[in-house]
């Protein structure tokens, strides 16, 4: 798919740069919402007052990488929309959720396609010296042809000056925001692919590539956890194996303090583990995530050093059973297959609980997501060719994705 194209669209108070990805309300830009959300929004505003499905706004902001991207990816991005919206314009509700389809961008929107920046006009005496400034017979303010030259001369000295002063924040900027996000992801790797995979060769000393050196053993949470996690494998005879990798690894926001020696990072990430014995003996494979990681990062003689971080569950939409279908022959003790339908269930995370005979209250059957997922095709809408075994007897069933609250309940009668 195509990205949409690139326009300039105004509705109320905002404007709305597709081409420089910036959003602004009169006429100032907004700040730290990110890049994802503003793709998002320019799938949207690009057919405003039309649905757009889930699928186009995947298709179109992460078309290069669109695996493993759910309806919830986008919803956290919506969200963060939708709380710049109501910060700027209280009251206003731009975006229109559809459920279960998609969103609808509902403001009055009108688009401009040759759009080119201007700076804002001021008056000449704001930026001249007073001897380029002369008045005409009506007393209005002009510049004489002798000293448009001059004119001419000053007004390229200022665009240079403010052209080499904005280059050279810029690449500074940057040159930070590339190591924090360096730092950051290759940390994050070498914890997991690295350390973890030998955990019998860590020494201390190899922390300091990434994270801060500590005042005292513990001031340092980050190097305390991976310490006790070290031991404990090394304990336990364990270690992450070959094929354990990072699944999503996405970049939310990266801030920086005005002195640039403080940064705080925002990411999205989602961790497949393979957990082995020492003697080759597969012990467990898990999903770990999405989840969102807070990390703040101190540059410590010229290097951007991880100071602590801190893990962040998602909020998961609670799922909702409206149906049960049999589909094959139901005999007690043996495998048959049931079709569930409802809202809002989550291909990655979602799993049942069952309660009844031999499923009780206190400890229900389950049916995990890797289950439902070697053996059912699952949209938000359908748990299709679910299969069951369960003895005779009546049975209630719920939905859970991941750890979100339980779904309704649907019945189920076993012969």
């Amino acid at each position: 798919m195509q990205n949409p194209p690139e326009k300039i669209y105004y509705f109320d108070e905002f404007r709305f740069d597709t081409v420089r990805l910036s959003l602004y309300h009169n006429d100032l830009m907004i700040k730290n919402i990110g890049e994802k959300p503003l793709r998002v929004l320019a799938v949207l505003i690009e057919n405003p007052k039309k649905l757009t499905a889930h699928d186009e706004v995947i298709g179109k902001v992460w078309q290069d990488n669109p695996l493993g991207i759910t309806s919830i990816h986008i919803a956290q991005y919506i969200s963060k929309l939708r709380k710049v919206f109501a910060e700027f314009a209280p009251g206003k509700d731009y975006i229109e959720t559809v459920k279960g389809r998609g969103y609808s961008f509902v403001g009055d929107v009108s688009a401009n396609e040759n759009y080119v920046s201007t700076p804002l006009q001021h008056e000449p005496s704001e930026y001249l010296p007073v001897s380029l400034v002369a008045e005409n017979d009506s007393g209005k303010e002009i510049v004489s042809p002798r000293n448009k030259v001059k004119f001419a001369l000053v007004f390229g000295v200022l665009t240079a000056i403010c052209l080499i002063s904005f280059t050279a924040w810029t690449w500074f900027s940057e040159s930070d925001e590339d190591e924090i996000r360096k730092a950051v992801k290759e940390s994050q790797l070498y914890e997991s692919l690295v350390l973890y995979k030998n955990p019998a060769s860590f020494e201390e000393a190899h922390l300091d590539k990434y994270w801060t050196t500590e005042l005292d053993h513990k001031s340092n949470s980050d190097r305390n956890r991976i310490r006790e996690a070290v031991k404990k494998l090394n304990e336990e005879s364990r270690r992450y194996g070959d094929e354990t990798k990072s699944e999503q690894f996405e970049f939310q926001t990266v801030e920086i303090n005005r002195e640039q020696n403080f940064a705080v990072v925002k990411t999205l990430e989602k961790w497949f583990i393979a957990v082995y014995f020492n003697d080759g003996t597969l012990q467990k494979n898990k999903h770990v995530g999405p989840y969102f990681v807070s990390y703040l990062l101190r540059k410590t003689d010229g290097r951007w050093l991880i100071e602590k971080s801190n893990t962040a569950r998602i909020n998961r939409p609670t799922p909702r059973l409206s149906e049960v279908e049999i589909l094959s022959e139901m005999k007690p003790g043996q495998q048959f297959f049931v079709k569930l339908s409802g809202q809002d269930f989550e291909a990655e995370t979602v799993y049942l609980e069952i309660f009844g005979a031999g499923c009780p209250e206190s400890k229900p059957c389950k049916l995990s997501n890797n289950i439902l997922r070697e053996n059912s095709k699952i949209t938000e809408t359908v748990l299709d060719n679910v299969p069951l075994t369960l003895s005779s007897g009546e049975f209630r069933v719920s939905a859970r994705n991941g750890d979100s609250q339980a779904s309704n309940f649907v019945s189920l009668k076993v012969p």
